[in-house]
């Protein structure tokens, strides 16, 4: 497969698991906004919260928060690139004002789970996770996913081989030989 068949995998697999590398820009964010949700009850969403937490989803944003502050300030390295040291050390000085908006990312998911699942549906998942399964499934994901975009990449690589011989053939009968 072609570095750039599995940087692509690995792209889409990061956007499947949410797992941002990026900051996005603010018109295509604000263009992404979903539309409002209805009023949830405080009892729906905190119980929501609880499932981002138990399942492992709240964790694979951990380091965001970091990585769109450094993002934003090394954005100015381009035209600016003497202050790359102190681009850093501002970057670090600013983190902890950002970090602590770390919350409101987890409320972004719960809504969407209120958005999705009733109260009664959310106690039934959460049961699931912290139930020997459930704790097993979250523990295990990582590996599992590892194991899968491997599959899928040497997966993709014999497709991909496949296809350019069947490629080659069909050019060859007509005449071009690649």
């Amino acid at each position: 497969m072609s570095h750039s068949s599995r940087f692509g995998v690995r792209l889409v697999l990061a956007a499947a698991l949410a797992v941002p590398a990026l900051p996005v820009p603010f018109a295509l964010a604000q263009q992404a906004q979903p539309a409002p949700a209805a009023k949830v009850s405080p009892a729906h969403l905190q119980l929501a919260r609880d499932l981002v937490a138990v399942n492992g989803e709240a964790r694979a944003f951990e380091g965001i928060i970091p990585n769109i502050v450094d993002g934003a300030a090394l954005s100015f390295l381009q035209t600016n690139p003497d202050l790359a040291k102190q681009l850093r050390e501002v970057a670090i000085i600013v983190r902890p004002e950002f970090e602590a908006r770390q919350a409101e990312i987890i409320d972004i998911l719960a809504t969407s789970y209120t958005r999705h699942f009733t109260e009664a549906e959310l106690k039934e998942a959460i049961t699931f996770y912290r139930s020997p399964t459930g704790a097993k499934l979250v523990q295990d994901r990582p590996v599992i996913v590892q194991e899968a975009v491997q599959g899928i990449q040497a997966w993709g690589a014999q497709v991909n081989a496949q296809a350019i011989e069947r490629v080659r053939a069909e050019m060859r009968k007509r005449g071009v030989d690649l």
